[in-house]
């Protein structure tokens, strides 16, 4: 085991219906021990994280385990996120629409391999569908960038850790806009922190039908382990 379950809580950016694939992994990480929380009614998604993410570490919590609840998930899944002790660790999913992988890789990333044969990669920006981190990853992007606690005349306030941004693009002639789950990566790596993937780790993300990894670049057929080349 990763660790008392009691330490972890699961926070689940509820701003949809919650498929029936990840409601039963939910379920399960009930029964082993782990709170779940679920955010509901805010307009902005990077809010919603942020008051989240903020109230877990007032609350005490050592570890926060971000689930999208369109992800598709075990929970031994989340004990093997955990078991790195890593600041930041994440499981990769696949975007369907364009065939594409939920996260943006380093430069000079060629291929990745899923399954099996899949492990530890660091990777540039991570999305939050499946996403473990840690009180001190929090902490350090914290100080570092000296992020103020905002909106205290509401409550308990919280931390913008991920307030989109735009940052000037690798080829440094063009600026991207972040979305919520890339600027608090952004951050991180400002921070000096790693993002890390495990690419072992089987993910399903829900549509008309489960998406799985093969669906990023070929026909949805199932492998054991599974090469996606990236250029």
């Amino acid at each position: 085991m990763a660790g008392k379950s009691s330490q972890c809580v699961v926070l689940v950016s509820a701003f949809g219906p919650v498929s029936a694939r990840c409601e039963d992994g939910l379920k399960e990480l009930e029964r082993c021990g782990y709170t779940i929380r679920r955010g509901r009614g805010f307009s902005a998604i990077d809010q919603g994280r942020n008051q989240m993410a903020s109230a877990a570490l007032m609350d005490g919590f050592d570890e926060t385990m971000w689930i999208d609840p369109d992800i598709g998930f075990s929970a031994e899944a989340v004990e093997r996120l955990r078991s790195h002790a890593l600041p930041i660790c994440c499981g990769i999913y696949s975007q369907p629409p364009g065939r594409s992988v939920a996260c943006h890789l380093l430069p000079g990333t060629d291929k990745l391999v899923f399954g099996e044969k899949g492990g530890l990669n660091e990777i540039k920006y991570a999305a939050a569908g499946f996403l473990h981190v840690r009180r001190a990853a929090y902490e350090a992007i914290r100080e570092q960038l000296q992020l103020p606690l905002c909106n205290t005349r509401f409550g308990r306030g919280n931390w913008p850790f991920f307030q989109p941004l735009a940052v000037k693009d690798e080829d440094e002639e063009s600026h991207r806009y972040l979305t919520e789950d890339y600027a608090f990566s952004h951050r991180a790596r400002l921070a000096g922190l790693k993002v890390m993937a495990d690419t072992s780790i089987r993910l399903w993300r829900t549509g008309s039908y489960s998406y799985g990894w093969e669906d990023a670049g070929s026909a949805p057929d199932r492998y054991g382990s599974y090469v996606l080349d990236v250029e």
